[in-house]
């Protein structure tokens, strides 16, 4: 292990930053900076970056820092391995790549291919080798625009590619390239997003999850009426239930717990009113998710404390 090389974790540490870019191997060897992986990848919280699909280390993006910009986008051999590793990123999403480089060769890097791509992700080390990282996602929207010599190189590379878990982003910047892709329909593209998923489970749920109470000995009120402010509040509930999960940022993520607190509650509020013997299990939920958000949101603080104190911090 190098003196550059980051901290090894304990047993909790190891648990917390599972499947984390902690697993990655070039991070494993080298401190990087949380805050330039952050800018690099377009993410949200380091933790959230993880290993496997989503961030990728391509040692052959060095080599690129000596190609002949010209020839790389006709394609030559050079480029033809930028493709590969595009078609790869496109279909699997991946939002970081990592290479490692002589800190001499950035700058001939950024401009093979395009200085506001490339980022200096953490410390020269005593070789004078730095870690580099690029938003895959970002060089194609890049040649997309790049004359004619852009577009043309990704007609040729990224032919046939799948654009089932595609970004929209990635997939407009295919279009206007005119890359003759598989196209999905918009329907199968839904299917395969594990967050439109997300949405029609809860929301299917959240639709339903009052008529129950309907049923319950004393209850006055209107069945529909019931229903409608179920039906009303299903979409901020779905979407609270995932921002308070999910969110980026932390004002995102109360704002998803008071949102999803509120609209859980609004259809029993009506139920009060026109019954009683309400179910105290009601009660219980509010609490349970409020505790439960607490819970979630501390373990990933500590998830991204882990891995940023591991990122940063020599043995």
């Amino acid at each position: 292990m190098t003196p550059s090389a980051p901290r090894p974790l304990g047993p909790l540490g190891r648990f917390l930053a599972w499947r984390s870019l902690l697993s990655v191997p070039l991070v494993q060897r080298r401190l990087l900076d949380p805050q330039a992986l952050l800018t690099a990848s377009g993410a949200g919280r380091v933790g959230d970056l993880g290993a496997g699909s989503d961030v990728v280390e391509r040692p052959e993006l060095a080599e690129l820092a000596h190609a002949d910009p010209d020839s790389l986008l006709r394609p030559d051999v050079l480029g033809w391995k930028l493709g590969n590793a595009l078609d790869h990123a496109v279909e699997q999403r991946t939002r970081l790549w990592l290479a490692q480089l002589p800190a001499a060769d950035v700058p001939h890097l950024g401009q093979v291919l395009g200085e506001d791509l490339v980022h200096v992700v953490g410390p020269a080390d005593a070789a004078d080798q730095v870690v580099v990282g690029i938003h895959p996602a970002d060089l194609v929207v890049s040649l997309s625009d790049r004359g004619e010599a852009g577009p043309s190189f990704l007609r040729q590379c990224l032919e046939g590619t799948d654009t089932m878990r595609c970004s929209r982003r990635t997939l407009a910047a295919m279009r206007r390239a005119q890359v003759a892709f598989i196209e999905r329909t918009v329907a199968r593209r839904a299917m395969a997003n594990p967050v439109f998923l997300a949405y029609v489970a809860v929301f299917a749920y959240s639709s339903l999850r009052a008529l129950p109470v309907a049923f319950v000995p004393g209850f006055t009120g209107h069945v529909w009426v019931l229903w409608t402010i179920d039906l009303l509040t299903a979409i901020p509930y779905t979407w609270g239930i995932l921002a308070m999960v999910a969110g980026r940022r932390l004002r995102t993520r109360l704002l998803g717990l008071v949102t999803t607190v509120v609209s859980f509650m609004a259809p029993y509020v009506y139920f009060w009113t026109q019954g009683e013997g309400y179910p105290k299990g009601v009660v219980a939920a509010v609490i349970t998710m409020i505790l439960g958000a607490a819970a979630l949101e501390g373990v990933r603080w500590l998830r991204d404390s882990v891995v940023t104190q591991a990122l940063r911090a020599p043995r």
